[in-house]
């Protein structure tokens, strides 16, 4: 894969996942933990639901810094920027209202599937992880905890807060939790398979 391909994978990758981001929202059938947070927060306190992306992953960062003793992460931070720009710009112009379950369903799926489609093709950049991602490795090694374990606390802690702030926690939420992994594991070969074929 070449360097330009490489670059360019890291900005489409994170407006296809804000697309996604943005259809599961507007599903009303439940989104990932994190993004229930940030819908928490815009619904109980205003602002916008890509502020709250930045303000939270702005803090995850210096959190981060801080457990590594090391400046912050800049490539983690640009992450965050570019994500909640781009979510707030699709929420901007997006404006669905499915009411039928059919409709519902089906917007979800989609969300998942880009979703996890623009994970798939931003880790191709290869230019570090999301604030919540390095949080997870970081709690790793600091506290010795297995990947599983740690992603687990920093899930549960963004789900207890977002059903706190009643965010869209519903059975999309444990759709995804369950089958985001396997789909970035299905999209992944391909998508370098794809650009390596694009040098």
């Amino acid at each position: 894969m070449s360097n330009l391909v490489r670059i360019l994978c890291y900005p489409l990758g994170l407006m296809i996942k804000s697309f996604g981001i943005t259809l599961m929202i507007r599903s009303r059938m439940g989104t990932d933990a994190w993004n229930s947070l940030y819908v928490g927060m815009y619904q109980q306190f205003g602002l916008t639901v890509g502020t709250w992306v930045i303000v939270f992953g702005v803090l995850i960062v210096l959190l981060n810094a801080r457990m590594k003793r090391k400046k912050p992460d800049l490539f983690s931070l640009m992450t965050v920027l570019v994500l909640g720009l781009c979510i707030d710009f699709w929420l901007s112009i997006l404006r669905l209202a499915p009411l039928e379950r059919t409709e519902q369903v089906l917007l979800f799926w989609a969300g998942l599937l880009c979703t996890c489609l623009g994970i798939s093709v931003y880790v191709q950049g290869r230019f570090g992880l999301t604030p919540c991602d390095e949080l997870m490795y970081n709690l790793c090694h600091r506290f010795g905890l297995s990947l599983s374990a740690s992603k687990t606390v920093t899930d549960g802690c963004a789900l207890l807060f977002a059903l706190l702030l009643h965010g869209p926690i519903a059975l999309g939420t444990l759709i995804y939790t369950f089958l985001s992994g396997p789909l970035i594991q299905f999209f992944i070969p391909k998508i370098r398979r794809l650009f390596g074929k694009s040098r």
